[in-house]
């Protein structure tokens, strides 16, 4: 795992959910996924989740590799295609963003 929580690319961002942000994801849709073969999926739109419990690696197109866990905050632009591996059981709170709008 990569030991400095806070990661960024050009398409990429992930840092430490503040109790602030935890709660402002607190309504968003919930995602559970158990340990099990890797799977893909491409982002065509962006999207921002946070991690409440569980790990997972995500090995992206461009080459990016990013380990998550609990507590980190996510946001991935979109048209970018990868490759989940979920280590332990995950649970993220997600949101997908309207197009044209600020990802933060």
């Amino acid at each position: 795992m990569q030991s400095d929580r806070s990661f960024r690319t050009d398409l990429i961002q992930r840092d430490r959910a503040t109790s602030r942000t935890k709660a402002d994801v607190a309504s968003w849709t919930r995602w559970e996924a158990g340990s099990g073969e890797p799977f893909e999926i491409h982002y065509d739109q962006a999207v921002s989740f946070c991690v409440v419990e569980g790990r997972a690696r995500i090995a992206f197109s461009d080459g990016t590799k990013l380990d998550i866990e609990k507590d980190d905050f996510v946001t991935i632009s979109p048209d970018i295609k990868g490759v989940w591996t979920v280590l332990e059981p995950i649970t993220n709170l997600y949101r997908y963003h309207d197009a044209g709008a600020a990802v933060t």
